[in-house]
C-alpha cells in the first residue's frame, strides 16, 4: 500500500507548479460560474474571494421587476459604489410620454465647488422642472436652494413645522403701568445672520382704545426688549417674532 509521503511531489518546484496549476482551476471554475449566472440573465459582481457577492444586475422575479442591487455594509467587506461627475437620468419606459427626465447631476472643478442637482423632469415641454440644488464652496460656506427651472417660482411646502437657525419667535405677557410704556426683555436667544428685524403685536380686541402702542428696541442675535403702552394695568400677551439675515 503507498505511503501518504509517496503521493506528494518530489520538490519543491514540483509542488509550486502544482498548486499554481490547482490556483488556475479554480479561478476557471469560479469565472465559469460566473459567466453562467450572466448568461441567463444576471450579472453578479464578486469579491476577490470569488464567494461574496458584492452587486447583482438582473430581472427580480420576486417583486416583478429589477434593476442593480449593491450588497453595501456587509461583514467582513463594507461596499461603497462611486459614480464621477455627470447625469443619471429617469424617464418612463414609453416613450414620449415624459418631455423631460428627472435626473440627479453631479459636478465638481475638485477647487473651487460641489454641486448635486436634482431635478424633477417635467411632463410637457411648457412645463417648469423643480431643482434642488445642493452646494458646497471652498471659502467653507454651503448653500441648499429649492428653484424652478431658469430660476422660476417653485412652491415649498412643509408637512409639519418649520425651523431655522436665523429665526425666534415666542409669546410673553407684560403688566403695564396705566399709560406708560412698559418693557419686557427677552435673552437667551442664539440666532444665525448679521442684521436682525423683529416684531411685536399685542393679543387684544382693543388696539387702539386701551391697548394704544407695542414696540421693539434693542434687536440682536441674542435678544430684544418688547414695550407695551395700555390706559391701564391689565396684563396683555405680545406675540414676537426676530429674524437674522
Amino acid at each position: 500500500m503507498p505511503r501518504q509521503i509517496d503521493q506528494l511531489p518530489p520538490d519543491a518546484t514540483s509542488l509550486a507548479r502544482r498548486l499554481a496549476a490547482l490556483e488556475r482551476e479554480v479561478r476557471e471554475m469560479r469565472a465559469a460560474r460566473r459567466m453562467t449566472a450572466a448568461s441567463v440573465g444576471t450579472l453578479r459582481v464578486y469579491a476577490d474571494d470569488g464567494t461574496t457577492l458584492l452587486a447583482e444586475l438582473g430581472p427580480d422575479a420576486g417583486n416583478g421587476g429589477g434593476g442593480l442591487w449593491t450588497r453595501g455594509m456587509q461583514d467582513p467587506i463594507n461596499m461603497s459604489g462611486y459614480l464621477s461627475s455627470g447625469q443619471l437620468q429617469f424617464r418612463p419606459v414609453e416613450n414620449n410620454l415624459v418631455a423631460d427626465p428627472a435626473s440627479i447631476y453631479y459636478d465638481s472643478d475638485a477647487f473651487q465647488y460641489s454641486d448635486l442637482v436634482l431635478t424633477s423632469g417635467a411632463v410637457n415641454p411648457s412645463d417648469h422642472r423643480a431643482l434642488l440644488i445642493l452646494e458646497s464652496l471652498f471659502d467653507g460656506t454651503a448653500h441648499a436652494s429649492i428653484q424652478g427651472e431658469d430660476s422660476s417660482p417653485c412652491t415649498f411646502d412643509v408637512l409639519g413645522i418649520l425651523t431655522a437657525s436665523n429665526i425666534a419667535y415666542g409669546t410673553i405677557n407684560i403688566t403695564p403701568v396705566a399709560n406708560t410704556p412698559t418693557s419686557f426683555t427677552i435673552n437667551g436667544l442664539n440666532l444665525m445672520g448679521t442684521t436682525f428685524t423683529a416684531f411685536a403685536t399685542a393679543q387684544t380686541t382693543l388696539p387702539g382704545t386701551q391697548v394704544t402702542g407695542v414696540g421693539v428696541t434693542s434687536v440682536s442675535a441674542t435678544g430684544l426688549t418688547v414695550w407695551l403702552t395700555r390706559t391701564n394695568t391689565t396684563s396683555t400677551g405680545i406675540s414676537w417674532m426676530v429674524m437674522g439675515i
